[in-house]
């Protein structure tokens, strides 16, 4: 009778060995979870987060308004040559090709000049970006071939400030924060590319032309521009305060 009555005592064992195990186990995971949840909610929302940094906070609206009036002419062109009866010679040469294979070589013609020891990075990304929404304006004006593969040369030359971004971001937050701030500045990017199409395609349901399409995006563009001029603007009033306070300690 001893054997059979401790074997129900050796089970109950086992099972509250069991438990205990899954408990343990159970809470060992909570913690983790827990640490890590801190650790990524201190990276992007605590007093160390890029989001605290306004220049970083600017360039991500700027992100969010500047890629969907990039996307724009892909979407348009093709209704735009229909329009003017260019289909023959948009055949030959398609314009969207012309913005492409522009755009491969200012990467890299942008790139070298921004490397050049006498000019600012920052110049070259605005006056890039000034020189693509000044193109997207003028494009529904333009209503022969000939102009409108000029403006979609300007349109693919000066999308190549996109090889100057992770080093406008490295320059915002520094080298060690720079692979998740360039995520966020790529994730702006992916969500402005994303309602860029349909909101133009809606522009154009509710005014059944193209060319407003261009310049509201333009204007939203324009907008994202006013956010890059935040930065140099800080820099500014931060370099008359060192001034100020250089002279009043003198």
């Amino acid at each position: 009778d001893a054997p059979a009555g401790a074997s129900p005592e050796k089970a109950g064992h086992r099972q509250t060995t069991c438990a205990f195990g899954v408990l343990k186990t159970a809470s060992r995971l909570t913690v983790r979870v827990r640490k890590g949840f801190r650790d990524w909610y201190s990276g992007y929302f605590g007093a160390a987060s890029l989001f605290t940094n306004r220049m970083f906070v600017a360039f991500i609206f700027w992100a969010l308004f500047a890629y969907s009036s990039f996307v724009i002419p892909f979407i348009h062109l093709p209704e735009i040559v229909n329009l003017y009866n260019l289909s023959e010679q948009n055949d030959v040469f398609p314009l969207t090709s012309i913005i492409a294979i522009v755009h491969i070589f200012a990467k890299v013609i942008l790139g070298v000049v921004a490397d050049l020891p006498c000019i600012s990075v920052w110049n070259v990304f605005l006056m890039a970006n000034f020189t693509l929404v000044l193109s997207i304006f003028i494009l529904p004006l333009m209503h022969t071939y000939a102009g409108l593969a000029v403006i979609c040369a300007l349109i693919g030359f000066s999308s190549g400030y996109f090889s100057l971004m992770p080093v406008v971001t490295e320059d915002l937050v520094g080298i060690e924060h720079l692979a998740n701030a360039y995520g966020i500045i790529i994730c702006a990017n992916g969500i402005s590319a994303l309602l860029g199409p349909p909101f133009a395609g809606w522009i154009y349901d509710i005014t059944e032309k193209y060319d407003f399409s261009f310049y509201i995006c333009g204007l939203l563009y324009m907008v994202g521009i006013l956010f890059l001029l935040v930065q140099p603007c800080i820099q500014m009033i931060e370099q008359s305060r060192k001034k100020y306070m250089d002279g009043a300690h003198v």
